[in-house]
């Protein structure tokens, strides 16, 4: 009869310890390090190039890839894709808060009972003309760094930057004309002018940028490559990973690619795809080191 009595308090007390014992786990530990939530990659790049908190983010293998394995030791956790987060996954881990560009607005409505949600209104590639670009990459820098409670990182960033794009800029002698591009099929090419992130590290390190065509938001055009043979005294400069599988092995004797004027004089630079072609001041000092080496 005493067991029978004692088992209700005997049950209370397991069901307390067992508890205790899930709560204070390191997956749900009140003290653990709350995670900032983004579904945007210009936006994980700013905010991780800070050392923030722990960032729950989309396609963390390809963005590893752009972004040349720079935060592969961060503390990221995968949700998913960025268009098509898991929330169940994102709502169990229950992050502080998420950070969105600002196309992604509607989606603050559907996130609204998992996190707060806040649109970076500085968000640089947004109908932004190239006179302005680089003051916008700046203030999306600050603004990211102000979210995060990282502001000092992010006046660190910027200074560094400037610091590094002086160094390499007098490192540099005279250059030709360069025409940035990504070959999307053996007919096809981006090639990016104003507005590009690319096109800013150009202007930053005091070369000259072939390509003055019409860019969209993004700062590309997509072209044939007959129409690179306009700027017959530019080096090209390819990412490499835009590539057709194998073409960069064999470029010089590919269909129209032997026959342009920077391939038959030997003088085009093969980059590796560690530039976001979003990207801000982290992708901006990758691009400038790769390519200031290999010219």
């Amino acid at each position: 009869m005493h067991f029978f009595q004692s088992l209700p308090k005997f049950c209370c007390t397991l069901v307390f310890l067992l508890g205790f014992y899930f709560i204070t786990s390191p997956a749900q530990a009140s003290n653990a390090p709350s995670s900032i939530a983004v579904f945007d990659w210009t936006i994980a790049e700013a905010l991780l190039s800070l050392d923030p908190a722990p960032v729950l983010m989309g396609n963390v293998a390809a963005f590893h890839t752009w972004t040349g394995n720079d935060y592969v030791d961060a503390d990221i956790t995968n949700i998913g894709t960025r268009s098509f987060p898991n929330m169940e996954l994102l709502s169990s881990i229950d992050p502080q808060y998420i950070l969105l560009a600002p196309r992604q607005t509607r989606m603050a409505a559907t996130l609204a009972n998992i996190a707060p949600s806040y649109i970076t209104h500085s968000f640089p590639f947004v109908n932004n003309s190239s006179d302005e670009l680089w003051a916008t990459f700046v203030a999306f820098i600050l603004e990211v760094g102000e979210l995060s409670g990282r502001r000092a990182s992010a006046e660190q960033l910027i200074t560094n930057t400037k610091l590094n794009l002086a160094s390499l800029k007098d490192e540099l002698d005279p250059h030709p004309p360069l025409l940035v591009i990504q070959l999307i099929t053996e007919q096809y090419v981006r090639v990016y002018g104003d507005n590009s992130m690319f096109n800013e590290v150009l202007h930053h390190l005091g070369l000259n940028n072939a390509w003055t065509g019409k860019t969209n938001q993004w700062g590309y055009s997509m072209v044939s490559i007959r129409e690179l043979f306009k700027a017959k005294e530019a080096r090209l400069v390819i990412m490499e990973s835009a590539f057709p599988i194998g073409i960069e092995n064999n470029i010089e004797n590919s269909g129209m690619w032997r026959y342009l004027p920077s391939v038959q004089r030997g003088d085009f630079i093969v980059l590796p795809s560690s530039f976001w072609i979003g990207g801000v001041h982290p992708s901006a000092r990758r691009f400038a080191n790769a390519l200031v080496k290999a010219l």
